[in-house]
């Protein structure tokens, strides 16, 4: 389904890598297929052997300045250093190099840490930037020259997808809004586009996005807006008959029930034609050589009308410590590092793991770049809200702790989801009078880091 959705969002790549000044945007309500849309770009453009780089905004990471635009740099850099081809990427590093000089390369790995490895940076380098002027503009020239650097040393266009940004902060939006203009300014060689996905219900007047989209206008920059609802009931049967692998005919009387129970929700859909799947009401017959399912049951079956409801039931129904688990995950927003997650099932002697490894194995969870991602922002607030709302300050706070013990001086991202953790937990969690100043230490110490991140 989508064609025509997909289509508008391939012309609007298609002008921008061709020296046009565009960008577009996805909006809709949860559940809708705005990601999978947007992923079935990013297969085109790597196919083509464009660079595809993408990251989502965290509900639960608002705090952290550039979360996303970090995580979609920091994927490239992983990606050259483990892809196998040490001749490109020393190719890259010496670009970099030579474009930003070592104290720049130095102050931005404090944001991007993969890119330290990339250019040959030595563990614990550090540059003070104390003294430098016009330090945001000094970052935001860096982040530029980085997207000229990796397009023009690997010949191929830069495509930058950001999700969520209904949870985007400020800082990242005027990263993207600087990435737009300057790629205007300049020749129709400078192949860069920009796309993203936003719930639009979500965002306020004065969202920081609403405001960039404005500005770019004013410099000419064309915006596609791409608006998707739920599927109709003629799209719900190819899908299910493009699955199935039979014809639209056998499939149009599967396709009249699951479309009136989902009401068309791409999210719900997919949910449901899996618990049907796993419950045996939809199954392959070896005697027909093909998939049958059961129209009585599946018309009877009894479901709650929000797609919500329905994904909490399901979790519900995976063993009690891969719920746990789910839980400890959700806390973090839609991901978190593995390496955290090791660390912490340390600290609260919680094994964590070897759990989520099981979620993995269902569809709840994926993982991606060392990292434990969700498959939709749903499941991560299903998994959430399987704890009470007067416990999970208390959650959030044992964990912020856990990891306050293990933080060092150079481990910001350690430090700065430490120190969210513990903010969530709010004062009513503190014991006394002793750690509500160790508390106030590390939000202190987080904060000139934050400072530092968004503002040199």
């Amino acid at each position: 389904g989508r064609e025509a959705e997909f289509a508008t969002l391939q012309g609007a790549y298609g002008r921008s890598i061709s020296g046009e000044s565009e960008l577009a945007i996805i909006s809709g309500t949860s559940g809708t297929g705005k990601s999978v849309l947007a992923h079935r770009l990013g297969s085109l453009v790597t196919a083509r052997r464009g660079i595809f780089l993408s990251a989502k905004f965290d509900q639960l990471q608002q705090a952290t300045p550039f979360s996303a635009i970090a995580a979609a740099f920091n994927q490239y850099c992983d990606m050259l250093i483990n892809e196998g081809d040490s001749v490109r990427a020393k190719e890259v590093g010496a670009e970099l190099n030579r474009a930003l000089g070592e104290e720049a390369l130095l102050t931005v790995s404090r944001v991007i840490p993969s890119l330290g490895a990339l250019v040959g940076l030595d563990d614990g380098q550090y540059f003070s930037d104390q003294g430098c002027v016009d330090a945001q503009k000094r970052l935001l020239y860096l982040l530029c020259q980085f997207v000229d650097v990796i397009s023009s040393s690997s010949g191929a266009p830069v495509t930058l997808f950001l999700d969520d940004l209904q949870w985007a902060d400020a800082a990242s939006i005027e990263v993207v809004r600087q990435l737009l203009l300057i790629s205007g300014s300049l020749n129709k060689s400078k192949q860069f586009f920009f796309f993203g996905c936003i719930r639009q219900e979500e965002v306020n007047g004065n969202h920081p996005f609403l405001s960039m989209l404005s500005s770019v206008n004013q410099f000419g920059l064309r915006v596609t807006e791409i608006s998707l609802s739920c599927m109709d009931e003629d799209t719900v049967n190819k899908l299910i008959s493009d699955v199935l692998c039979l014809s639209p005919r056998l499939t149009r009387k599967l396709a009249n029930i699951v479309h009136h129970k989902t009401k068309g929700n791409q999210l719900f859909f997919s949910q449901l034609m899996i618990s049907l799947s796993r419950d045996g009401l939809l199954r392959p017959s070896l005697s027909r050589r093909r998939w049958e399912w059961d129209e009585e049951k599946i018309q009877s079956r009894r479901l709650p009308d929000d797609v919500a409801e329905f994904i909490t039931g399901n979790i519900g129904l995976l063993p009690k410590n891969v719920q746990v688990a789910l839980s400890v995950l959700a806390c973090f927003g839609a991901s978190a590092q593995v390496a955290l997650l090791k660390t912490l099932q340390t600290q609260i002697r919680l094994s964590l793991i070897d759990s989520l490894e099981k979620a993995v194995a269902e569809g709840v969870l994926d993982k991606v770049n060392g990292s434990y991602v969700f498959c939709h922002d749903r499941l991560q607030e299903a998994a959430y809200n399987m704890m009470r709302p007067e416990e999970r300050p208390l959650f959030h706070f044992k964990y912020g702790v856990a990891l306050m013990a293990c933080c060092t001086a150079n481990q910001d991202d350690m430090l700065l989801t430490a120190t969210s953790q513990l903010n969530r937990g709010g004062p009513m969690a503190v014991e006394d009078a002793k750690q509500a100043v160790l508390i106030a230490n590390l939000n202190f110490t987080a904060g000139r880091k934050a400072i530092k991140m968004s503002d040199f």
